[in-house]
């Protein structure tokens, strides 16, 4: 089944000591976009993470964000310069003693000093690594039965649509079958009448040279052969299934350029309201075709 390149996925993992949220978003792209919006101490995992992403899906926009909450400080690996702090202190204490003045200090300030902490090179809990990787594992699966629920929906439309357009092009076929015929007889007739009119002798055999070469101008069956085997060959990428928005975008650029040459060339209104509606079905298919993977 295909699939959207439009989906949503998420992942929530709580544990004691952490909480671990993945949300995954994806719209319509050429290619395979990733954007990130994670913690910094976190991107020298994107790599790896990417080529994860890569095994799910080949185009798209995607945006996926890592949030993170610590409820366990000791896994910070954040320390205060206690010797410094309490050099500090106690010169501020005597300044304050030999001014006759009451010291209080106030911790708060300690907290805008950055030189006053430091980290400490601790190793990565592994459990927190395994539910970090678990919890994308995660994300990306509900992101991934998004996009093929949606995929399925877009198959169903489509083959409905790709069902519309061969009624109509059959027919299109059936009344272009005597068009070419009837003008003929109709243009031979106007250029005789002219002929008459204007007193200059009819060369039958010139005539119908001409009337031939008009004629085979008029002449869509080649068209219309190709438009049918354009929707066999759509019919056979759906069926196939997989990666297919690119080879449906080909195939339905091919049918608007075959059925507006049949438009061009057939001068009938009752064709032509089938042209139309024809186009406008294929309009439809590809604003669909453009969320396909």
């Amino acid at each position: 089944m295909p699939k959207s390149m439009t989906g949503y996925g998420s992942s929530l993992t709580q544990a004691d000591d952490w909480t671990i949220a993945w949300e995954i978003k994806s719209v319509n792209g050429k290619f395979l976009d990733l954007k990130w919006k994670i913690p910094q101490t976190m991107y020298g995992s994107v790599a790896e993470w990417e080529k994860l992403i890569r095994s799910y899906a080949q185009r798209g926009r995607v945006e996926i964000f890592l949030r993170i909450q610590i409820t366990n400080p000791d896994l910070l690996g954040l320390e205060l310069d206690r010797t410094m702090v309490d050099s500090m202190l106690q010169k501020l204490s005597q300044v304050a003693e030999s001014r006759g003045h009451t010291f209080e200090p106030d911790y708060n300030a300690f907290l805008s000093i950055p030189s006053l902490w430091k980290e400490t090179k601790k190793d990565i809990n592994p459990c927190f690594t395994s539910d970090i990787q678990k919890g994308l594992a995660g994300a990306l699966e509900d992101w991934n039965r998004s996009r093929t629920q949606e995929g399925a929906a877009l198959f169903h439309d489509l083959s409905t649509r790709i069902g519309t357009l061969k009624t109509i092009l059959a027919k299109i076929d059936a009344l272009s079958e005597n068009i070419v015929q009837d003008r003929f007889t109709i243009i031979k007739e106007r250029v005789r009448q002219i002929l008459e009119q204007v007193q200059v002798p009819i060369d039958d055999s010139r005539m119908l040279l001409e009337l031939a070469i008009l004629s085979d101008k008029l002449d869509v069956s080649e068209e219309l052969t190709r438009l049918k085997a354009h929707l066999k060959a759509i019919d056979g990428v759906l069926a196939k299934g997989g990666e297919m928005g690119r080879k449906l975008d080909f195939l339905i650029q091919e049918c608007f350029r075959e059925i507006n040459t049949c438009g061009n060339k057939i001068q009938n209104h009752e064709i032509g309201s089938h042209t139309v509606a024809f186009k406008t079905e294929l309009e439809k298919c590809r604003e669909q075709i453009q969320n396909l993977e």
